[in-house]
């Protein structure tokens, strides 16, 4: 019974973390292939005096340029030919500016966009910057408060979790004092003396990874259970299983042996 309390008191805080983490990971996840998905679909548009050279815009706002593509005079001429003269046309041919639309990787923030605007107009041949950036705004950055809000979560919780661990193992050191202490009197290191409070750590850890494993699990197989129907032809997960359980582990056992080692190296500096 006592061995089922001490279990519980360890898997309970390294639980609660493990489950904010695994939000945040379907946060950041979300957040990202949205950025992508949006790139795709969204183009800044510019006007120039004179033809473009592509190859000297790479970069806008340290966000690599995917492509820019020329739109066809022609094209816009034939929308609107039917109301002018053949001079007229001839006419507008010559005086019509250039006009492109850039593709950017990804996505870029209100302040990128502000930044690659001012970085466009830098160039003296640019007349008119085009960024259409309010359509996908407001849910791009609803994403980015969701991502931001499990972030600080998860570090909250972290926090309380490593103190409640450490004040657990302190517990448990005190209970088992005694027994170091015989144990250390006949030469066992200290490592060896506190094994028993090492395995409640470590059974405690595989105990929580276990369970967030199959939360996660079932989450990534149920994924309608987290979005609304409404965000899920929007958004995207596409975490993989097998990488973002390996994070889950090595969290997991991580922060038990991390804190365990911590509160034994200050347990031994007190009693030696």
């Amino acid at each position: 019974m006592k061995f089922l309390k001490n279990t519980f008191e360890f898997v309970v805080p390294l639980t609660a973390m493990l489950l904010s983490f695994i939000i945040y990971l379907f946060a950041t996840n979300i957040l990202h292939n949205y950025k992508i998905t949006i790139a795709s679909d969204y183009s800044i548009v510019i006007i120039t005096n004179t033809p473009l050279i592509k190859e000297d815009i790479t970069q806008l706002a340290d966000i690599r340029v995917e492509r820019i593509i020329t739109l066809e005079k022609d094209k816009i001429i034939t929308n609107i030919k039917s109301n002018l003269s053949s001079s007229s046309i001839d006419l507008l041919k010559r005086k019509l500016p250039h006009f492109y639309k850039i593709k950017l990787e990804v996505f870029p923030t209100t302040s990128e966009l502000e930044t690659i605007k001012n970085q466009l107009y830098e160039n003296k041949n640019i007349r008119k910057v085009e960024i259409f950036s309010k359509n996908h705004n407001s849910i791009y950055l609803l994403l980015l408060l969701l991502s931001q809000i499990s972030f600080i979560l998860f570090t909250i919780i972290t926090v309380f979790a490593i103190i409640m661990i450490s004040k657990q193992i302190r517990i448990l050191f005190f209970e088992h004092h005694e027994k170091i202490t015989i144990l250390k009197l006949h030469g066992a290191s200290i490592l060896y003396s506190s094994s028993t409070i090492l395995k409640y750590a470590i059974f405690s850890s595989l105990i929580s990874f276990l369970l967030v494993s199959g939360i996660f699990i079932y989450l990534i197989e149920n994924i309608g259970i987290l979005l609304p129907s409404d965000l899920e032809d929007i958004v995207v997960v596409s975490l993989t299983v097998q990488n973002s359980l390996i994070k889950v582990f090595l969290l997991s056992f991580g922060i038990s042996i991390l804190t365990i080692l911590g509160v034994l190296i200050k347990y031994k500096m007190k009693h030696d």
